[in-house]
């Protein structure tokens, strides 16, 4: 897939996600993308800040452990979907009973170019007859789409007690909250999580763009409570480098040690972080964090 394609195919998907309470877009942030280039992609997506339809601040909850390298790089990980956490990420129900036809023009986007067309029609034929093999040549594309693309997962704010628990080691660990127009390239794209009870349907061989909105995108509604916001890089799985700028917050967790807090902030001073540092702690008189500043905590 061309860059251009690639492009256009996320950019939609960023147009098409909604928020609860996401304004619509303006006129100037629908216009046509087919000249669209990854320089100004950056300022659209500051003017989807703008106008509410994306959250200027991302939270990432961490261990203190992976908060080492994070400063040390200065960067997250992408990951493979095929490598999430839950093993109900990511799926979907397939429509459709399919033509030969139909099933040649999906084998010849799944199958490697060395493959022949009468062995692509054999297999299209095989297909129409063998639920089995249809079931193989679709599990393989699924496989084929998904592991191209690295997703960085983020939260909508710091005050989420299960985060904290999951995430976090259990509130020792970290919150770190990143401000999207400091480095909007690095967030091109992010999108929000759909969550609901059934996997979501789609026709393989149908709308094509909503591939990765209906893998990626989507989970059971039992993960609501994380809120959580996806950021997508096409073909690029593996360590991305963002702006140190960016990360504007470190807060650390109600149970973190002096002594562990003061060693991280010295660490992420000797990295070169101008960043703010916080401390979780427990409210008095209901379940709910508030969040100091370190030196007025001590």
């Amino acid at each position: 897939m061309s860059e251009s394609s690639v492009i256009n195919r996320n950019f939609k998907l960023l147009l098409s996600a909604k928020s609860p309470s996401a304004e619509p877009l303006p006129a100037i942030f629908k216009h046509e993308t087919a000249n669209m280039s990854l320089e100004n992609l950056p300022e659209l997506v500051k003017l989807g800040i703008f106008q509410k339809q994306i959250p200027q601040y991302f939270f990432k909850y961490r261990t203190l452990e992976s908060l080492e390298k994070i400063l040390e790089n200065n960067s997250l990980w992408f990951s493979n979907p095929l490598d999430f956490n839950d093993p109900f990420d990511c799926q979907i129900v397939v429509e459709g009973n399919h033509t030969e036809e139909e099933l040649k023009e999906l084998i010849k986007r799944t199958v490697t170019s060395t493959v022949s067309d009468a062995q692509v029609a054999q297999l299209a034929k095989e297909a129409a007859t063998t639920p089995e093999k249809w079931e193989k040549i679709l599990n393989t594309s699924i496989t084929n789409i998904m592991s191209r693309n690295g997703v960085c997962c983020f939260a909508v704010n710091e005050s989420n007690l299960l985060m904290w628990s999951h995430y976090s080691n259990s509130h020792k660990g970290v919150c770190l909250k990143f401000d999207a127009l400091k480095d909007p390239d690095f967030f091109v794209f992010p999108l929000p999580v759909n969550y609901q009870s059934e996997y979501p349907n789609y026709n393989h061989l149908g709308d094509r763009q909503d591939i990765l909105k209906s893998l990626i995108l989507t989970k059971s509604d039992h993960w609501k409570y994380e809120e959580e916001q996806r950021v997508l890089k096409t073909n690029q799985v593996g360590l991305h480098q963002f702006k140190k700028p960016a990360l504007v917050e470190i807060i650390f967790g109600c149970r973190c040690t002096e002594e562990d807090i003061k060693k991280y902030i010295d660490l992420a001073k000797s990295h070169g972080f101008e960043t703010k540092f916080k401390k979780a702690v427990k409210k008095h008189r209901k379940y709910g964090l508030d969040f100091m500043d370190v030196n007025k905590y001590w």
